[in-house]
This record gives C-alpha cells, structure tokens and sequence, in this order.
C-alpha cells in the first residue's frame, strides 16, 4: 500500500497508520483496535529516531507519536512535518502540560490526545482528523484556554528585575538549556542558523548574560523556582 495518498481517496482505501510508542503493549494496543476499524498498521516504532526514518520511507496517512518516546520526540515531529507534509501527525501524552501541547503544534502536530483511548475512540478520532477536523482531547482546552490567558511571551525575575521573552527566544532558550546545538535548534525549529544565532544574542542580551552557558545558568535557575 502506497503512503501519501491524497485524502479524497480516505473513503475507498484504508488509512495507512505509523505507531511510534515506547510501551510494546501500548502499541499491540493500538494496533488491535485500528485494525479492528479498517486502518493500517504500516510499522510499529519504538524510538524518535526511528520514527523519522520510518515516516520519510513509508509516507503514511497518519503517524501517531508518543511525546514521551526515548529521543527528541518534538525534533522529530518537525522532521516529519517537513519531510512528510501529507502526513498527519497525532501526538499521544499522558501530559497534560499546555506547554508540551503548544510545542507539538508548533513544531507541526495536527492534533494531541491523552492516553489512554478505546481503539473505537482513537479510531473515531483518526477518522474525524483526516477529514480536517480538530485532534484534541477536551480536557486540554482549560488548559490551553489558562495558557493563552497568561500570554505567550514569558515573564522571567531576575535579580536585575522582570525580563519578558518572546515565544520564539524561549524555545531556543529551553533547546540551549537541553544542550542543543546551533545546527540541531536550527533543524528542530525548521530555522536558519542565522536566525538561531539572532535569537541567542538577543536572549543573552536580555537575561544579561555573557556567554550561552552563562545564560543556560539563569535558565536553569530560574527553571527550579
């Protein structure tokens, strides 16, 4: 079966499905409960990286990927995102975090569901996304409602006084902090280094900081507050 299929052709061929989760059951889980609703399973991944390669090769209608898959799950999704437009992309957390949903978004999910699903659930829901309609569990809207509220920017306090940094200069802060390099933020946020490099000079600049490691210092510290 040939992934990529435009999605006009949804209704007369069964929508090919890439598992990437961590737990062997969970995916022996999904897996029974898909096929159960005329979906197929094209592979069962275990690993971030194995799930970019696995995506790119297959190009299957629909890749579920869990958040807390060993690897850089959110580097991944932007990799797939990029390199497999057609496909959508459905995250599975048991996190409920606003933060972690905005950054699967961003990096270029369709959708977020918490676990656990009934296969009939997932499947419904599967379905629904293919056709264009929304992915996500309802009991992430309070919380995604409360992190719109607060702004997106953030607001940091430092012994200097308040520092507010944009939605943009915080990824790149948080993928400094994970150790990230120039060329692994610039992949994972779909960026130039140039760009990267901005951003990390204007953060510097702001948290007042003379060096990334000085900067990944403040990150961290005001991290555990």
């Amino acid at each position: 079966m040939e992934g990529g299929r435009s999605r006009g052709d949804a209704a007369l061929e069964r929508l090919s499905v890439l598992v990437a989760d961590s737990d062997v059951r969970e995916r022996r889980t999904v897996r029974e409960g898909l096929e159960t609703h005329r979906f197929a399973i094209v592979a069962e991944i275990g690993d971030a990286t194995s799930a970019i390669a696995a995506a790119s090769r297959l190009r299957p209608d629909i890749c579920l990927i869990e958040l807390e898959l060993p690897g850089d799950t959110l580097n991944a999704i932007g990799r797939i995102a990029r390199g497999s437009p057609k496909t959508l992309i459905i995250v599975l957390s048991r996190s409920d975090q606003a933060e972690n949903v905005i950054a699967a978004f961003t990096r270029g999910a369709s959708g977020y569901l918490l676990k656990p699903l009934s296969g009939e659930r997932l499947a419904s829901t599967l379905q629904a996304a293919h056709r264009g309609e929304p992915a996500l569990s309802r009991s992430l809207v309070p919380h995604l409602v409360d992190a719109i509220r607060r702004g997106s920017a953030r607001r940091l306090m430092l012994r200097t006084g308040p520092v507010t940094l944009t939605p943009r200069e915080w990824e790149v802060g948080e993928l400094l902090r994970e150790g990230h390099s120039t060329a692994e933020i610039a992949d994972s946020l779909g960026i130039s280094p140039v760009t990267v490099r901005r951003h990390v000079g204007l953060l510097l600049h702001k948290l007042g900081a003379q060096s990334r490691e000085e900067a990944v210092g403040t990150l961290q510290a005001h991290a555990r507050r």
